[in-house]
């Protein structure tokens, strides 16, 4: 939807009334991205995201983003731009293949009941893939841990403090 009047001049001329970082945002718009997902790009705020486009909108004389973005698109603006595609539709696994569940085959079946891993990510277990168990057995045992931990320290303390007497 234009406004009355439209862009006067040579397309052309349509890169030469924005500013580069304006011609930025607006190509994060052209690949779908909302101003929270354009700002954490271009390491600016949303604010500042939405009134770059806010000026662009007014030197191209158009109503929307979505046109502004359409404009520069079809006069070559973003030739160089490949499709987007949000990181949340690729899988998380975009290393080597997990193990087998075999691999643990020599192993008893008691081990396996404590074999919980670790609560923070490491070489061999990158991403969270703790179950609803695991998940309540690590703040027990953090507790737990925790308690003996100041027990001792309470002890310690408690027993320098009757050897000073």
């Amino acid at each position: 939807m234009l406004y009355a009047g439209g862009v006067q001049g040579d397309p052309d001329n349509y890169l030469g009334l924005l500013s580069a970082a304006q011609i930025e945002t607006l190509r994060y718009v052209y690949e779908h991205k909302n101003s929270k997902q354009i700002a954490r790009v271009m390491g600016v705020s949303p604010h500042t995201v939405d009134e770059r486009v806010r000026q662009a909108l007014k030197k191209l004389n158009v109503s929307n983003r979505i046109e502004a973005a359409r404009i520069l698109a079809l006069n070559g603006a973003f030739d160089q731009v490949t499709p987007y595609q949000s990181l949340t539709y690729q899988s998380i696994d975009l290393g080597d293949d997990p193990p087998d569940a075999d691999a643990d085959a020599g192993h008893g079946s008691f081990r396996r009941l404590f074999d919980i891993g670790t609560p923070f990510p490491t070489a061999s277990q990158p991403a969270n893939r703790h179950g609803l168990m695991e998940r309540i057995i690590w703040p027990i045992l953090i507790a737990f841990a925790t308690i003996l931990a100041f027990s001792a320290l309470y002890s310690i303390l408690v027993g320098l403090g009757r050897a000073m007497i």
